[in-house]
Order: structure tokens, then sequence, then C-alpha cells
């Protein structure tokens, strides 16, 4: 019979076998994981560096809790659970560092200019300007908003993994997507307009 390579196991395999102090096991995992967990830092945080440090506390944070982990539940989710939690925690500690960056950003014309669109150079500027706006507009949710848009369109999760993520009911989760979606909508609407006035 052949023995089976750490890449083939399975995530709770490899759990029990962290448990019982083969650290390999935990790297097979880390490796398996960061780049979904990465990903949803990134998407939260807007910043690689940011992303990047709550990626390793996040394998830490689960390292350190690893024998809480439900052996028969989905080890990402877990891991999405405490990344996302993470995230949170560290956006409102900087709220207003974030606010600052953002005054900033307006200041040095990043934002699309609403008064003139007759010349080709300004639609393109304008046009270039709509995914800035929509990544600022996702940025400036409100958290419980912004984790549960970020994991729907953009990590691909179900409502029903979101629910498991985030420890909440699935009728929150759709509440929470309506709002998100309808905030959005009225933020965005300006937008849109200008961009399509400017075809």
């Amino acid at each position: 019979m052949r023995t089976v390579s750490l890449l083939e196991q399975t995530d709770a395999m490899l759990v029990r076998q962290t448990l019982c102090g083969q650290a390999n096991a935990y790297n097979t995992l880390v490796q398996r994981y960061q780049r979904q967990v990465y990903n949803l830092a990134y998407r939260m945080l807007g910043n690689a560096e940011d992303a990047g440090d709550l990626v390793q506390d996040t394998f830490l944070r689960a390292y350190g809790a690893l024998a809480s982990f439900r052996q028969d539940a989905s080890f990402l989710t877990w891991l999405y659970k405490i990344a996302s939690n993470l995230c949170i925690d560290l956006l409102r500690s900087r709220k207003t560092r974030y606010a600052l960056s953002l005054d900033a950003e307006t200041d040095e014309g990043r934002e699309p200019a609403a008064d003139s669109r007759s010349s080709a150079p300004e639609e393109i500027a304008v046009r270039g300007a709509v995914q800035d706006v929509v990544h600022h507009a996702i940025q400036n949710l409100p958290e419980r908003y912004r984790v549960v848009v970020i994991m729907r369109h953009l990590n691909d999760m179900s409502v029903e993994e979101i629910a498991q993520a985030l420890d909440l009911p699935t009728g929150t989760v759709k509440t929470h997507l309506f709002r998100a979606r309808e905030m959005l909508r009225g933020r965005l609407r300006p937008v849109l307009e200008m961009e399509a006035d400017g075809k």
C-alpha cells in the first residue's frame, strides 16, 4: 500500500498531523490556502503590504486555535472567518488615517472631474476613473457590508458559505448584501450617469 503524500492529504488529516506535532503538515495547509486568504485581505484592505501582513496574522491565529477547528468543517471557510475578523479590526483601528488618504487623493485630482466632458481625453479619463471610483465605493462601505460584498462578488462564495464564515444567519447575509448593493447603487449613480453622458 503506497503512502499518501502531504499534498494529497485532506485538510482534516493535515490538521490532525499538525496537532500531533508535524510542522510540515501545517506548512502544506499554508501553501494550499495563502493565495485565497491574501485575495480576501487585499480586497478588504486595498493595500498589498497590509494584506501580506494580515495573511501571516491569519495563519498564526489559526495555528494557535487549531485545536478548536471542527474537522468536519471547511478549513478555508474557517480561515476566511479569522481573516475577515482581522481585516475588520484593522479597518476600524485606522479609519481616521484612511479618511485622510482619501482626502489627499481628491486634492491630487484623482477623482473624475464633472465640469466639461466635451473633449476626448476627458472622456477617456472619466471612463478610466470609473473602476477606481467603484473600488473606493466598496472600500467606503461599512465593514459588515464590505466583507459580504467582497466574499460574494469578488471571491464568488455562496450566501451559505458567507454565513458560515462570518457566523451569521443566511437571512442576515442576504440583508447585508441587499443594503450594500443599495448603498453602492446610490453612490455610483452619478458616476455611471457621467460615464454614459461621455459616450
